[in-house]
């Protein structure tokens, strides 16, 4: 059992399937029903959604794996304000229901408002397999003589490997969870290097100097290396190696080398490495005096001319990455049932992941044409083969792109969504202005703004019991 971060309490994650490939970690959903003027809090971090049910994300961790968030509720009854908490455990993948109207709640006394603390951001514990902590060593040049620092060591694993294997100095873990720092002293005994490695319990946020580490190795968030940035780059010494598993420093700080790896079951892991430079530039040689440059000439600005005066381009919105979560197949088909799809549709999915929905659509439900949008071209790949072995290859396209930038589905009479609220929510004007009227928009497990609210609502179970909501959306004739 460990503790997540929340990434974001207002969004709401996918729900995982039956078909899901296990070789990712996925997020878990969580639907709490609450009093619908009630505050919700999750670890301490305040939810933004209002109304009787809270739809919250969790970041992905391991399939099956488990965790623990505590939920505080506030709310005010007959005058007081009472506040209830519970702690509930979710598993990696799956989704939990928390009914909150039950519990009984407590009154608390009115406290003084205090300034909001921002909020730490924390990690998952997922280890690192065994052959990428050699992998990161190697990357890193670990050798006699380092002193290598593990940033949210989990288990110990990566400063016991550097000690035993590549003969470091000493290896220093910081990690948060008492039970990992437990855990940790636990392996460095077995493995006879108790006296050469360090487990820190503590925040590696908190951190003001690592100047003693050679090498210093993460296993992060991308949010966590960013504010990790600034003390690795003032403490450690020129020639310091730093390598980071799957998560990079930002645009800000490229790195020196990057490479793919496979672990012991075939997945890939990104791992990055940096090199702390040399503050001191090189004395320029004596021969190498610079040139004199020729003072450039100023041409007089000319006014331009009104035709030639473009407006300023518009800033695009950054694109929303959703993760790949396939649907499972008993839900496809629920969903075009609830599409009413049929004979002469076109069918558009937009995310289409592997292309399921849109086969589907043309073999089972004799829709006239299916067209699918995805961002990663391995799932257009993976479409266009699925097509071709369902041989309806001649009536599907797949084409690569953020759906995000789809200027018109004018042809579509049935649209498909599996996507975040916020994507549901920036597609919501395109749909609704360029679909025709009585076209058909589906979304698994996903609303729309409130301002459109969907005409049906039903919730199925899948091949393994778990639930899915799907909504209805008809686009209505114009007004006269």
């Amino acid at each position: 059992m460990f503790r997540l971060p929340w990434l974001a309490a207002c969004l709401v994650a996918v729900i995982v399937g039956s078909s899901l490939p296990a070789k990712e970690p996925l997020p878990a959903l969580i639907y709490v029903k609450v009093p619908a003027d009630a505050k919700l809090a999750v670890d301490g971090v305040p939810v933004r959604q209002t109304g009787p049910e809270r739809r919250l994300i969790t970041p992905p961790f391991p399939l099956g794996a488990k965790a623990e968030y505590t939920l505080t509720l506030s709310f005010v009854k007959d005058g007081k304000t009472v506040r209830l908490e519970r702690v509930i455990t979710v598993e990696g993948g799956k989704t939990t229901r928390v009914d909150l109207t039950k519990d009984e709640p407590k009154v608390v006394a009115p406290k003084k408002e205090e300034p909001k603390k921002a909020v730490r951001l924390d990690v998952p514990y997922v280890p690192t397999p065994n052959k990428v902590v050699e992998e990161m060593l190697k990357l890193a040049g670990a050798k006699e003589g380092d002193v290598v620092y593990d940033l949210g060591c989990g288990d110990g694993r990566i400063v016991i490997t550097a000690v035993k294997s590549f003969k470091a100095k000493r290896g220093v873990g910081v990690e948060l969870a008492p039970e990992r720092v437990k855990l940790s002293k636990e392996n460095a005994e077995k493995a006879g290097v108790s006296g050469k490695v360090e487990i820190r319990e503590g925040d590696v946020l908190k951190l003001t100097d690592l100047s003693e580490a050679t090498v210093v190795t993460l296993y992060l968030l991308p949010e966590v290396n960013l504010k990790l940035k600034p003390i690795l780059l003032k403490t450690l010494k020129p020639g310091a190696r730093i390598v980071s598993h799957d998560f990079d420093m930002g645009d800000g700080w490229k790195p020196e080398k990057e490479l793919t790896v496979k672990d012991e079951e075939g997945r890939e892991h990104g791992l990055f490495l940096w090199v702390i430079p040399d503050p001191k530039k090189p004395e320029a040689k004596k021969n190498d005096a610079p040139k004199k440059e020729e003072p450039k000439k100023v041409e007089p600005k000319k006014e331009p001319k009104k035709e030639d005066v473009k407006p300023a381009p518009k800033k695009e919105e950054p694109t929303i990455k959703v993760p790949y979560v396939p649907t499972p197949h008993a839900v496809v088909d629920e969903m075009l049932k609830l599409g009413g799809v049929k004979a002469g549709d076109v069918v558009y999915d937009l995310g289409c992941g592997d292309g399921r929905i849109v086969i589907t659509a043309v073999k089972s439900f004799k829709a006239k044409r299916g067209v699918g949008v995805d961002l990663d071209p391995e799932r257009i790949k993976e479409s266009k083969q699925g097509a071709k072995d369902a041989k309806v290859e001649d009536k599907v396209e797949f084409r690569q792109g953020d759906v995000l930038k789809i200027e018109s589905v004018a042809d579509a009479t049935v649209v498909m969504l599996y996507m975040f609220p916020e994507v549901n929510e920036r597609l919501q004007p395109m749909l609704q202005k360029t679909l025709k009227p009585g076209s058909r928009v589906v979304s698994h497990d996903f609303l729309m703004r409130d301002d459109w609210k969907p005409e049906k609502q039903i919730t199925i179970k899948d091949a393994t019991g778990q639930e899915h909501t799907l909504f209805l959306w008809t686009i209505p004739a114009a007004k006269k």
